[in-house]
């Protein structure tokens, strides 16, 4: 096998004038605004010098994410600069993106003489796969000396984790197969495509990741119901990561695996979630995407939808995608370390080069009303227009968003949710439909949807008071809470109390043991329901959304 010279993992040398071309052009043009105003942003940014080392012990897991965000976001800076030259020829670009891909490699070498394990291997192999990417990308701009050094670092990470971690029976195995494991091979597999005729190790390599996406990733890597059995959030990252490895794989290969594999690249789950359009900025949780915390919002999928659209001509997934405002922008979470490390995610240079302008956005033959038994969720949607109503419910929790906003989102963070309490029941006749969720002692939930009247009615029967939180505070007159584009009526038991900064969004990691030193924290509406005397709680959620009827 003799792989093209460089660029050649998403684009060849031969397709820059296009590409090029298209900076200028509809959709690409808005892509391409957004992706060289971050870039822009990364040139005020100083590359690593030196590595976080791994210490033991750490309690709360403040090194293992000082090292996880650390790595995310210099390759994310170093990836979005690479494309951002790749996609313009501008030098300074190209000179900063090189000087960002040297400093990564040399920083991060060691991770090359340590043992692996699964702790390392999330970030370390996220390492590879940025530099490998810029060392692609940014190819012209290295020296002969440049391109042996980065080839060596990569080179000895690689054979490093190959030797102790991909290839032992438990990583190459069946049993790893979800998101951890599809992130981890698909980087190792894009640093082989990279390498390829370079190292000799990289066809090995090469061939072991296609053999594990075949047998395990791609066929077991999402439920049979199309969701990801590890959490909302995972579907998108799962996707991103093998659409990174099969997308530069057919290209630098011929191999194509998106035909074969169709029935596995589910998009399910966003078609059941998406909410409304994100706009540029940080997001609270459920603001674009319900039941998603705020660093899994629209713009983290859209680039996976823009993709899907293109392979598998979904005229509906391009219409939700371009609900995406920031398109294009390098991702700026709040999840910030208390020492200071941020968790970007660069998105833009892949949303650029997988959209097709040429195909329609529309809407499309699909249920507007989804069930995922693998993981007890169920969401009922009013239509595809962008702000309308959605309620999805996942184990107890319940996420209404209507009139373009997230009105209630139930239990408060530092609660649990009902115990017990599981979805029995999904129907829909296509004018109404409803979710029916049951516990022990008579503990109920129903959700019902009548989509002509843009009207959702929520049921519940669990004991004592009930509390949610909502994104902009509504005015109170009576039972009744409005908004501007939605209001909430309560039909049986009665308002208690409405505090316009009773809930402070408090952001954690490492199973609540490590707090985020969140950048954008609000102090949000919280309202407290009483039920009436029978134990129940009732009210109607009705939506005026201005593109639909009213």
């Amino acid at each position: 096998m003799t792989a093209p010279l460089h660029p050649r993992l998403y684009l060849a040398a031969t397709d820059l004038p296009r590409l090029r071309g298209l900076r200028h052009q509809g959709l690409h043009a808005r892509i391409w605004k957004n992706l060289e105003d971050s870039a822009r942003w990364c040139l005020t940014q100083t590359p690593r010098r030196e590595r976080i080392a791994p210490l033991s012990p750490d309690p709360v897991y403040e090194n293992l994410y000082d090292r996880f965000y650390a790595i995310m976001g210099d390759l994310a800076i170093t990836e979005h600069l690479a494309f951002t030259y790749a996609l313009s020829g501008e030098p300074r670009y190209g000179e900063v993106a090189r000087q960002w891909t040297l400093a990564s490699a040399r920083a991060w070498s060691a991770e090359g003489e340590e043992a692996p394990d699964g702790g390392k291997a999330y970030a370390v192999s996220r390492l590879l796969k940025g530099i490998a990417v810029g060392y692609d990308l940014v190819w012209e701009r290295f020296t002969a000396d440049e391109h042996q050094e980065i080839r060596q670092v990569l080179a000895g990470i690689g054979q490093n984790y190959w030797a102790h971690y991909f290839s032992t029976p438990a990583i190459a195995g069946p049993g790893f197969h979800t998101h951890h494991a599809v992130v981890e091979w698909s980087s190792f597999g894009v640093a082989a495509l990279a390498l390829l005729d370079e190292v000799p190790e990289a066809e090995v390599w090469l061939e072991a990741t296609v053999r594990k996406f075949e047998e395990h990733l791609l066929p077991l890597g999402l439920a049979p119901d199309g969701a990801q059995v590890e959490g909302t959030t995972f579907w998108a990252s799962t996707m991103q990561y093998r659409l990174f490895f099969m997308d530069a794989l057919r290209r630098v290969t011929g191999k194509d695996l998106f035909a074969q594999y169709a029935p596995y690249m589910s998009a399910a789950l966003p078609l059941a979630s998406i909410a409304a359009p994100k706009e540029p900025g940080h997001d609270q949780d459920h603001q674009s995407v319900i039941l998603e915390p705020s660093y899994g919002q629209l713009d983290y999928y859209a680039p996976v939808l823009l993709a899907l659209a293109r392979e598998y001509r979904r005229p509906l997934l391009q219409h939700l995608a371009l609900w995406d405002h920031s398109l294009g922008a390098l991702q700026h979470t709040r999840y910030i370390t208390p020492h200071g490390e941020a968790l970007l995610f660069s998105l833009g240079g892949y949303a650029y080069l997988w959209c097709n302008p040429e195909l329609p956005a529309g809407v499309e033959e699909a249920p507007l009303s989804y069930w995922f038994p693998s993981v007890d969720e169920a969401y009922l949607r009013a239509s595809w227009e962008p702000g309308d109503l959605l309620v999805g419910v996942r184990k107890g929790e319940v996420v209404v968003h209507a009139g373009g906003q997230t009105l209630l989102v139930e239990p408060i963070p530092w609660r649990e949710p009902p115990a017990g309490l599981r979805i029995e029941a999904l129907q829909d006749n296509g004018t109404e439909a409803q979710i029916r969720c049951a516990g022990p002692e008579g503990h109920s939930l129903r959700l019902v949807l009548h989509r002509p009247s843009r009207t959702l009615r929520l049921q519940r029967r669990v004991p004592g008071p009930w509390s949610w939180w909502s994104h902009t505070c509504p005015t109170a007159a009576g039972n009744t809470l409005r908004w501007e584009q939605a209001q909430l009526t309560i039909t049986a038991g009665a308002l208690q109390a409405l505090d316009p900064t009773g809930f402070t969004s408090q952001l954690s990691v490492g199973n609540g043991l490590l707090q985020i030193a969140d950048p954008a924290p609000k102090h949000l509406p919280l309202v407290t329901m009483m039920p009436d005397a029978s134990g129940a709680i009732e009210l109607a959620v009705r939506s005026f959304n201005p593109k639909g009827p009213h």
